[in-house]
């Protein structure tokens, strides 16, 4: 899913250089599809959407515990450019910003 626009969040604002930017809030693939190269698939797919649309980067937040996912996007091309911070309940969860220049 992309969301088209500036971030809201400051940490995000701060951490993504690139403009127009959009983010990619979410892409899932069952885990007994892991490995399949659904995911990559996918995340390429988004970004040739995001281009399309006239982004010239896409952003996304990812659990700084999720080795991963944090794995799979850098090996997808996003670079680590700063981290997010949110509250979940009444408890603080932190995310990777990670961020791929189109």
């Amino acid at each position: 899913m992309l969301v088209m626009g500036e971030p809201y969040d400051p940490d995000v604002a701060a951490a993504v250089t690139t403009r127009p930017t959009c983010e990619l809030s979410k892409v899932y693939v069952h885990p007994d599809a892991h490995g399949a190269g659904i995911a990559a698939a996918l995340v390429a797919t988004t970004l040739a959407e995001a281009r399309a649309r006239g982004a010239a980067a896409v952003w996304l937040g990812v659990n700084q515990e999720n080795a991963r996912a944090n794995r799979f996007y850098e090996k997808s091309g996003f670079a680590l450019v700063g981290q997010k911070r949110f509250l979940v309940g009444d408890r603080f969860e932190d995310d990777n910003v990670r961020e791929q220049v189109l």
